[in-house]
């Protein structure tokens, strides 16, 4: 049986554990408004901590490192996203041509563009300064992840291989990174192209430039 005082314990445990995860949820909620509206250099933990109401030594508590932080949203985001792309290859059994793929996945980040920028500073920053604890278990959800959105993605598309899917997730991952800083312009060079319009042919648009990219690249898996 029980005691009472065991009783006691539990509750209080469980509250514990509620105002912890309370606290991490305003962290996080914080650190991406404020990520939002400016840059990953230019937040720092202190604005975090003010903006979450919360000490400025509660955010160490939670995250040691800027970087432990922003990896943390980011895995947050890229898994909510993860779901959803696994939920529209799921939809009904017919398969689906290349253009289909590139164009369902590419429309699935739009209005992501706060998790595609963090995905592009991943391997050279927010994989920076944090333990390998964290780094590992980051991994090992991506790893399993990526399996279940390349099984399905291997059920869609006729001419890809058995593994195939992985592979092409990880170049979706490179595309997303490369054609996300070209289309994140600095405010000179906005200021530039917006006062020289013979310049727009370098603008890249996030969204058609990754789905053309996509289809050309599943074009060539098909052609083989």
């Amino acid at each position: 049986m029980v005691s009472n005082d065991a009783k006691r314990v539990m509750p209080q445990r469980a509250r514990k554990e509620e105002d912890k995860e309370a606290r991490r949820r305003q962290l996080l909620d914080a650190a991406m408004a404020l990520y939002q509206g400016s840059s990953y250099a230019e937040v720092k933990m202190a604005d975090v901590a003010e903006r979450a109401q919360l000490a400025k030594g509660t955010v160490f508590l939670y995250f040691p490192t800027k970087e432990a932080l922003f990896l943390a949203l980011l895995e947050e985001r890229l898994f909510a996203w993860f779901a959803r792309v696994e939920e529209a290859l799921s939809r009904g059994e017919s398969r689906w041509t290349g253009a289909r793929v590139a164009r369902t996945l590419a429309e699935s980040l739009e209005g992501e563009e706060s998790l595609t920028r963090l995905l592009a500073r991943l391997q050279t920053v927010l994989e920076q300064n944090v333990t390998e604890e964290q780094v590992r278990g980051f991994k090992e959800r991506l790893l399993e992840a990526v399996v279940r959105a390349g099984a399905l993605v291997e059920k869609r598309l006729a001419f890809l291989k058995a593994g195939e899917g992985v592979r092409f997730f990880l170049q979706v991952h490179a595309l997303v990174t490369g054609l996300r800083q070209m289309a994140d312009l600095a405010p000179v060079a906005r200021a530039v192209h917006e006062a020289a319009p013979h310049l727009e042919p370098l603008r890249v648009d996030f969204t058609r430039e990754l789905t053309d990219s996509l289809t050309t690249l599943l074009r060539g898996l098909e052609a083989r």
